[in-house]
């Protein structure tokens, strides 16, 4: 079986090596290298520097349409997309033999777009999981071909449950392609009327509005946890903040320090409701510590 693969990020490293394991992966669209850091350095995607590594032929068109002499030149008999960054317009998804799949790490149609890892954490959701569907042109809107389930840790943040759904996704696109070549075939419509969506989080997205509820804030925490990192400001400086905790029983005002003890390393912060208790935190141009250590060195500060 004939494959192409378009992705873009590390979460989609996994699935190219899959997809190469159990099919004959002819060629790899990613995104175009573009400058990154404060430097500015051109920086090749995580997928592009895989594929090369793997002997793979790699195109990095800025629009996909580009490279459609190249897919057809292939004739692949399916393409396999993960988290790769643009619409594939009708005209490509049409030529592979069987179709185009997308991995997309959530219960569809529940949180189609860019955050769905994210978007779960934050809402404070007990479950998540993998899709496989076929790709239309509408966003994460295609008949499902596969999906499983699994549960959300209470200490789940963004970096380790984006690890378990890259397994669970290594494991459902094996056997989808298991299927394909079988012509086992399944398509199941979404229900629209459950469709949610996401969206990029933005810097204004990443501050720390502590009116809100203790659990609220920890989710956030825990959802932007180890990147971008959620922000506390603290006069006109910003505090990224990494892991805490809701404690009970706690009352003052939303953003008010009601406890800090350097010797038992607690800081307590008032919510809208309850209280936050800070784990780990990262001073402006400093390291990431836990909070006994920042309030050792800089506790006298906030």
């Amino acid at each position: 079986m004939k494959s192409i693969f378009m992705g873009t990020d590390d979460f989609a490293v996994p699935i190219l090596k899959k997809v190469k394991e159990n099919s004959d992966l002819v060629l790899v669209i990613t995104q175009p290298t573009r400058p990154k850091g404060r430097g500015l350095k051109e920086i090749p995607t995580p997928v592009y520097t895989e594929a090369c590594n793997l002997g793979l032929k790699v195109l990095t068109p800025n629009k996909l349409i580009e490279a459609k002499g190249d897919i057809l030149e292939a004739k692949p008999d399916i393409i396999v997309l993960a988290s790769y960054g643009q619409i594939v317009p009708k005209e490509i998804l049409d030529i592979p033999k069987i179709g185009s799949l997308n991995v997309h790490p959530s219960l569809l149609p529940k949180y189609r777009g860019a955050t769905p890892i994210q978007s779960a954490i934050m809402n404070g959701d007990k479950i998540t999981g993998v899709t496989i569907i076929w790709m239309s042109e509408r966003l994460d809107a295609g008949d499902i071909f596969l999906q499983k389930e699994i549960p959300i840790d209470e200490e789940d943040t963004y970096g380790t449950l984006k690890e378990k759904l890259i397994a669970l996704s290594v494991d459902l696109i094996t056997k989808a392609i298991k299927m394909l070549k079988e012509g086992r075939i399944i398509r199941i419509p979404q229900d629209e009327s459950n469709a949610t969506y996401t969206k990029p989080i933005k810097k204004e997205d990443t501050f720390i509005n502590w009116g809100r509820e203790a659990k609220e804030i920890v989710n956030l925490i825990r959802a932007l946890n180890p990147t971008p990192g959620a922000i506390a400001k603290i006069g006109e400086e910003h505090y990224k903040i990494y892991k805490a905790m809701v404690v009970e029983g706690i009352s003052g005002k939303p953003g008010e320090i009601v406890k800090k003890d350097s010797k038992k390393g607690e800081l307590i912060i008032a919510a809208g409701k309850e209280g936050v208790s800070i784990l780990e935190i990262q001073p402006p141009n400093r390291k990431k510590m836990g909070v006994k250590e920042f309030l050792l060195g800089y506790g006298g500060k906030i």
